[in-house]
């Protein structure tokens, strides 16, 4: 049984990947440092690991999502913003596992630009890179704009039913 600890330095708010090993979700634990560990046990000699970042905006569902949230936030004043970049991350990796009991992957996280590397690997083992980059997601920009249009418009359509109120009950 070989045992691999995993290290993520770097994960911030902005950046929160799905982490898997082999297909699988891995869940981490904070250290006292700020970075992130996971180990695991595994009997391959060889594991995929792989990155990727889910937007809210991707989903089947987002206009129903957006439109609670928008209500539920007192229309749209309480609520958090969309990431307008839309930048999604694509990462995969092959780790070959060494004879050793303990095989140390550490992931550096880089920051987010449209294009560009997103981790970067230190480890003793061989690896193999499949993909590495952080991508501008183009359904959930489309998506992102089509949302501020439709907030827009929400609340210029409060504004004139608020005028109007106030016009017809307070002005005679």
């Amino acid at each position: 049984m070989k045992t691999v600890n995993l290290r993520f330095i770097g994960i911030n708010s902005k950046v929160i990947p799905n982490i898997y090993v082999d297909g699988q979700v891995i869940k981490c634990k904070k250290n006292d440092f700020g970075s992130y560990e996971a180990a695991l046990q595994t009997e391959k000699d060889e594991i995929q690991i792989s990155f990727s970042r889910e937007l809210e905006l991707k989903g089947r569902l987002w206009w129903l999502y957006a439109l609670i949230s928008f209500i539920v936030s007192v229309f749209g004043i309480f609520e958090p913003p969309y990431d307008r970049k839309c930048i999604t991350m694509n990462c995969a990796f092959s780790v070959k596992l060494g004879d050793a009991d303990a095989n140390l992957i550490m992931v550096r996280f880089n920051t987010m630009t449209k294009k560009g590397r997103a981790v970067e690997i230190d480890t003793q083992n061989e690896y193999e890179e499949i993909s590495n980059a952080y991508e501008v997601d183009k359904t959930a920009k489309r998506r992102w704009a089509v949302h501020i249009v439709f907030k827009l418009i929400a609340w210029v359509a409060i504004a004139v039913i608020a005028g109007y109120l106030i016009s017809k009950y307070i002005g005679g």
